[in-house]
């Protein structure tokens, strides 16, 4: 499709100098960027590439001038966003003929992922790989004709240069543009026809044994992950393989869940001596990673964490979880309550070194007699892990058992020594040049954040993190989440808590109609922070947001699902439906979830019709690759399951009501479903929000439990040892009708990585969403 890139790829570029702005402008570059609300954008504003916000007068400047379109997509924590902005952007020579022959458009993926899905989408197809910086080109009517991800400057790493492509690019504009459009079309027929697939006739046994086979054909043991390197993690799908492998009594299935989130709680991806998971490891071992932290890794992480030490009862999983929330406080959290996007790959432009550490750093901070321990145990050596080993990436290279041990310590002191020491390699690591916090605040990376700390306080009766999820709540409310629409995102102001790493001062700007993603997240959330508070009026917002979100993502046409956009905000393929996960869970399949979690709050079975509808939809899209979207397979297991939901009356400071509902809390089924009716006018307004509440009251003037099932209940009971058995043996229970074969399944998603990496997400066998 574009074999005229690789045979005209000659250097076409010298020295042409850049031209004025044509208002009369004299100042060169990315002016138009300095003042965008994107810190990313910002960024690139002193750039000598005039660069273009994403938007019609970069389209109607291509037309007028009759030249290709260049997009680049990246985002402000991206470490080869970064290189190629230092490298490529930066000189003078590339920026020149830059200037001269393309209208250059610079777009954050995490303003406008509808922009960057549909190109991602076309750039995977393209070369078989994709992430960022995203780079394509363009023609007049936005249908790309070519695309990569990180170039250098000059022809390097097994890579064409930049400037090489450029003038092979403008060249063929000029000389072959009939070649340009019909790649450029036969590429979007591509899409158009990849994205109407269907199967039929994949039942939901069907997909959920899929999931289970799937991951296990994948499956490595040493080192325990799926896949080849680089490896992201897969929260979702090890929250499915260890709830479903309980009910199955898989015990294999359990321990490959659970060996996975063991091994990067104990490996660099984990930041060992601050908190916190870094976005992906570039090796099978989970050791070194690439080291952005994002939001959304903190909230979907903890959340696993949280509910894999629930279903197996190992606290060390729950450790984890409280671990990551802690750090989520920590690092992330703004004075408004909402939690800031992420932070950056780069310290003082040097990937890692923040984190990074040699013996000799280590014995400066916590002196001779400790560094012997330290080091052991986070396999901190001179050989060093990172860049030809230089230095170490902190790890759990041994036990602290075993450290102690080999060094003839006593164990208590051994563990006095490592907490010391480690909080002294904190606080010193504090005084180093420290990455940059992006203080952008999106919708669907704070909902995350909120439901796992939910999640926490709802396990752990944990203040802490009960506040912090209704602040963050309450800092959405109105700001991102209004009475008709979702905002994508809220920029924090600088010089409140967040550097924007610009040195300028700007203004808190809220705007972008949000994806699909961000409304179904919020839409959770609301359920996520009811379980933790028994508050109705998260109840009442989650039936609220559904009504938007129909309003907004609709309509439920037949045989389809949500739309992953509003009306008229998707690009090149007009309005998408998605079910496959990204880094992000499909919208389409958590608020499938969703709504079958309100149906057994409310007894409304149109939540539950609409929720079955979702499904089948994803079933027909996803198809033979349930792996691809874990997200799914969770909400089909939740369909299919006898979930139980489980109405509590009773005094919420009575130690009788607080051990049923610790009981329901703490069962091994798979997201519980728990309401509870207070005494008096509190409970009467619950009950007329949440059905499962109505007409239920205490037994012979006791707290009990009424226990149901597809809203058929029990008889009530104050026996929490009765109610946790039947809860056991709710667990147990496996899917009936379950088929004897499998369909045939692909290895786990992975999220697709930036520059030089190019993992491609294997969800598909042509790389799709």
């Amino acid at each position: 499709m574009n074999r005229w890139i690789i045979c005209t790829c000659t250097l076409f570029c010298a020295g042409i100098p850049g031209r004025a702005q044509e208002s009369g402008e004299t100042q060169l570059g990315g002016w138009r960027l300095a003042n965008s609300p994107s810190a990313y954008l910002r960024e690139h504003s002193e750039n000598p590439v005039e660069w273009y916000p994403w938007g019609e007068e970069a389209f109607e400047q291509a037309k007028k001038l009759d030249r290709p379109i260049f997009l680049s997509i990246g985002y402000s924590s991206c470490h080869w966003c970064h290189v190629m902005r230092r490298e490529s952007f930066s000189d003078p020579a590339i920026a020149a003929f830059m200037n001269e022959n393309f209208i250059s458009i610079k777009v954050d993926r995490e303003d406008l992922p509808h922009v960057d899905d549909a190109y991602m989408d076309a750039v995977r197809a393209m070369t078989g790989g994709g992430g960022w910086p995203l780079s394509a080109f363009l023609l007049h009517d936005l249908k790309p004709f070519f695309g990569g991800t990180y170039f250098p400057p000059r022809a390097r790493f097994n890579r064409p240069g930049f400037m090489e492509i450029l003038g092979s690019i403008s060249r063929a504009w000029s000389e072959d543009r009939a070649q340009m459009v019909d790649s450029a079309g036969k590429l979007n027929a591509h899409l158009l026809a990849r994205a109407k697939r269907s199967y039929d006739g994949i039942e939901p046994a069907e997909y959920l044994s899929g999931g289970i086979d799937g991951a296990a054909s994948s499956y490595t043991e040493e080192p325990a992950g799926f896949g080849k390197a680089p490896r992201f993690p897969n929260p979702r799908l090890l929250q499915y393989l260890i709830g479903e492998g309980k009910m199955r009594g898989d015990s294999a299935s359990v321990d490959r869940g659970v060996s996975v989130l063991r091994a990067m709680a104990n490996g660099g991806i984990y930041d060992q001596v601050g908190g916190g998971f870094h976005r992906y490891s570039v090796d099978a071992q989970w050791q070194v990673p690439h080291f952005e932290k994002m939001l959304y890794n903190q909230g979907s992480l903890a959340e696993s964490f949280f509910e894999a030490g629930r279903i197996t009862e190992d606290p060390q999983l729950t450790a984890v979880g409280v671990a990551t929330c802690d750090a989520l406080l920590e690092q992330f959290l703004l004075p408004d309550g909402g939690f800031a996007g992420s932070w950056d790959a780069d310290s003082g432009g040097v990937e890692g070194s923040y984190y990074v550490w040699t013996p000799e750093q280590v014995t400066e901070v916590v002196g001779v007699e400790s560094t012997p321990l330290i080091c052991k145990v986070l396999g901190i050596s001179e050989q060093g892990n990172f860049e030809g080993g230089e230095a170490s990436v902190p790890r759990k290279a041994m036990s602290l058992e075993d450290a102690a041990k080999s060094l003839s310590i006593d164990l208590a002191q051994a563990v006095q020594k490592f907490v010391a020491g480690v909080a002294l390699m904190k606080e010193h690591r504090s005084h180093r040049v420290a990455p940059k916090r992006d203080p952008k605040v999106v919708l669907g990376w704070n909902a995350l954040a909120i439901s796992a700390l939910a999640r926490g306080a709802a396990l752990l009766d944990e203040p802490r993190f009960r506040q912090a999820a209704v602040g963050a709540y309450s800092s959405m409310k109105g700001s991102l989440v209004l009475d008709d629409q979702f905002l994508r995102r809220r920029d924090y102001p600088t010089g409140i808590g967040s550097s924007d790493g610009g040195g300028q001062s700007v203004t808190q700007v809220a705007g972008n109609p949000a994806t699909l993603q961000d409304a179904a997240l919020w839409m959770k959330c609301c359920l996520d922070l009811y379980d933790a508070t028994f508050e109705a009026e998260f109840v009442a917002e989650a039936i609220r947001s559904w009504q938007l979100i129909l309003k907004e993502f609709g309509p439920l046409d037949e045989n389809a699902g949500l739309f992953e956009a509003p009306a008229g905000d998707e690009v090149l393929l007009g309005r998408r439906q998605e079910f496959f996960d990204g880094a992000i869970p499909s919208g389409n399949a958590t608020v499938a979830r969703s709504l079958l979690r309100l149906y057994e709050l409310t007894g409304t079975g149109e939540f539950r019709e609409a929720g079955e509808h979702i499904i089948a939809a994803g079933l027909r899209s996803i198809g033979p690759y349930p792996t691809g979207s874990a997200e799914l397979l969770l909400a089909v297991q939740a369909l299919t399951r006898a979930a139980p939901a489980v109405a509590v009356v009773g005094d919420p400071a009575a130690p009788e009501t607080r051990n049923l509902i610790h009981a329901v809390t703490h069962s091994k089924v798979p997201f519980p479903i728990v309401a509870l009716r207070s005494p008096g006018e509190k409970g009467d307004r619950a009950a007329e929000v949440v059905g499962l509440l109505a007409d239920r009251g205490p037994l012979e003037g006791k707290p009990c439990a009424y226990l149901c099932i597809h809203q058929q209940c029990d008889l009530p009971t104050v026996d929490v040892d009765a109610l946790s058995s039947r809860l056991e043996e709710l667990a147990r229970e496996s899917v009936v009708g379950e088929s004897e074969e499998a369909p045939s399944t692909d290895a786990p998603a992975t999220e697709a990585s930036d520059g030089k990496v190019e993992a491609i997400e294997e969800k598909d066998p042509e790389g799709s969403r």
